[in-house]
């Protein structure tokens, strides 16, 4: 069972590049208690969240951590062996519904030969629909206590295309704008 929701989690992240234009929900929360001024390197959580179950690295980890890296390099990190910082991502997918009540159009009833029309009152709308979510952490490697994690989520789409490089680089850089830290000099 594990296994199968770890799958259809990888799908979520699918999902979460293929939905419409609009840019998903994104909080943050940074540990108050970590000092980002002394860390310069970085390195991945092993296994990252989106492997599979059995440690196999999958195709969305590889595009994650390209587009990890380009991120966090470019705020001055340097990848290494010894990190000071370790990167992590995680993708899920929840199915939810949405309960509205909507005003009905008033009808006509044949014995009031259409003088005047009824109250129509409310009609109830439910609508069931997958939200994904991405969450990205930045771990303190040598207290290992989480320093900063970001959380995005967004109404998919049914039908999904394929995993890109470029989707997943959208997504991920939409995310990691939200990360105020830069390497220490």
């Amino acid at each position: 069972m594990k296994a199968f929701v770890r799958h259809l989690g990888l799908g979520a992240l699918a999902l979460l590049l293929t939905a419409c234009a609009s840019a998903p929900k994104i909080t943050t929360n940074v540990n108050p208690e970590t000092d980002f001024s002394g860390f310069k390197t970085y390195n991945f959580a092993s296994p990252m969240g989106t492997d599979r179950p059995n440690g196999v690295q999958t195709p969305l980890t590889s595009m994650a951590k390209a587009s990890l890296s380009r991120a966090m390099e470019s705020r001055g990190y340097t990848l290494s062996d010894d990190p000071d910082l370790l990167v992590n991502a995680y993708v899920s997918t929840e199915q939810r519904m949405s309960v509205v009540e909507v005003p009905s159009d008033p009808y006509l009833y044949g014995y009031r030969y259409g003088r005047y029309n009824t109250w129509g009152g409310y009609t109830t709308q439910v609508n069931e629909y997958t939200e994904g979510t991405l969450i990205l952490d930045v771990i303190d490697a040598r207290k290992n206590m989480l320093a900063w994690e970001a959380h995005a989520e967004k109404r998919l789409k049914s039908n999904a295309d394929p995993i890109t490089q470029e989707r997943v680089d959208s997504v991920i850089n939409q995310v990691m704008a939200q990360y105020p830290f830069s390497a220490a000099p």
